[in-house]
């Protein structure tokens, strides 16, 4: 497993920790990317997918 140093939105972790029912923050940004892979599988690598605005 890969060790990662970022900075992430305190709102939208804790948003993705009620939505997935995730205690820590490596539990929910690992769901979270679990679950992205899972509804997009492969073609999510394949195709590039333009990013969110910031807020």
């Amino acid at each position: 497993m890969a060790k990662l140093r970022l900075e992430v939105d305190d709102e939208a972790l804790a948003e993705a920790a009620k939505l997935l029912g995730t205690k820590t923050k490596e539990d929910t940004v690992n769901m979270a990317l679990a679950e992205v892979v899972k509804r997009r599988g492969t073609s999510a690598s394949a195709t590039p997918r333009p990013e969110s605005p910031s807020t």
